[in-house]
């Protein structure tokens, strides 16, 4: 496109937009595409070191004055931790909206701040979660995904105090489920989605890594990290790639000709070895030596 895409991608908690999309923010910043990252919630009580672990070990909650203080010192923390995964990743607008995320609720003044943002940002793509991910039911990424599509019918109207036009948004793409078609609760045996568009990242995984080692706060470095990247992104891109984020596609794309991947035309020219090649090779930990360039179909 002659024109730069604007990016968004909305997260209930700070580490979700990195652990669901960090790789695709990072290739559309570098092509020069607008990229936003929002945060829905501050995070500070969902898998927070200090709220929700050290916590858990304690007699007594400290009075609600010190708790609501300390909530906002956490929340601080986090800001800082997204800020520098951003950076890491080429994005430079970060929001973060501050809604608390000890119930996360699908609430009229929370879709009006959505709403307006959208309008503000008017973005060509939206990236975001499932609105039925788990039981959705006390789900908070399920409601955040609730959430952002009732903005996205409420971004398509005016809003009084609002100058900012209506919006329609080109295309919405749910961040993938699980890995792959995994099901891991009674609630995703309803199934009935599919992941459908996966998106190569073997190239900016290192990038990515980087980026989740910034979230010490909730636990998202280390170990966790490197688990998450070869079980989550690895299963993914396991097809033909190395390592994919996926995700679902809102709605059915029209096109003027009959479409074709360049990741479909390669792979059509390549050998079972060189496609074997492509997704075998594994990210190396930040000590070891480095392995040199990942193939790729795109070579």
């Amino acid at each position: 496109m002659s024109e730069p895409l604007r990016i968004v991608s909305i997260g209930a908690h700070p580490a979700d937009t990195f652990d669901q999309s960090a790789g695709t923010m990072a290739h559309h910043a570098a092509r020069g595409d607008i990229v936003t990252a929002v945060c829905l919630t501050h995070g500070a009580r969902v898998h927070d070191k200090v709220i929700s672990d050290e916590m858990a070990h304690r007699a007594e909650i400290p009075e609600a004055a010190e708790l609501a203080g300390l909530i906002v010192e956490r929340s601080d923390v986090k800001a800082d931790e997204v800020r520098r995964a951003c950076e890491i990743l080429g994005v430079r607008d970060v929001r973060f909206l501050g809604v608390d995320d000890s119930i996360l609720l699908v609430e009229r003044d929370i879709i009006r701040q959505v709403a307006r943002l959208l309008r503000e940002l008017r973005p060509d793509i939206l990236l975001t979660h499932y609105p039925y991910e788990g039981s959705a039911v006390g789900n908070p990424h399920a409601a955040a995904g609730q959430i952002v599509m009732h903005a996205l019918g409420a971004a398509g109207g005016v809003d009084p105090g609002d100058r900012h036009p209506p919006v329609r948004v080109g295309q919405v793409f749910f961040f993938g489920q699980g890995a792959a078609s995994v099901r891991n609760g009674l609630w995703d045996a309803r199934g009935g989605y599919t992941n459908d568009v996966f998106v190569d990242i073997t190239d900016v995984m290192d990038r990515k890594f980087a980026a989740m080692e910034c979230l010490v706060s909730q636990g998202y470095n280390g170990a966790y990290n490197r688990k998450r990247t070869e079980n989550g992104d690895g299963a993914f891109g396991g097809g033909a790639v190395a390592y994919g984020e996926g995700f679902i596609r809102m709605n059915a794309e029209v096109h003027y000709h009959l479409p074709l991947t360049q990741y479909a035309r390669a792979r059509s020219a390549a050998s079972d070895h060189e496609i074997m090649a492509g997704y075998s090779w594994r990210m190396p930990l930040p000590q070891d030596e480095l392995a040199g360039r990942p193939p790729s179909l795109r070579d």
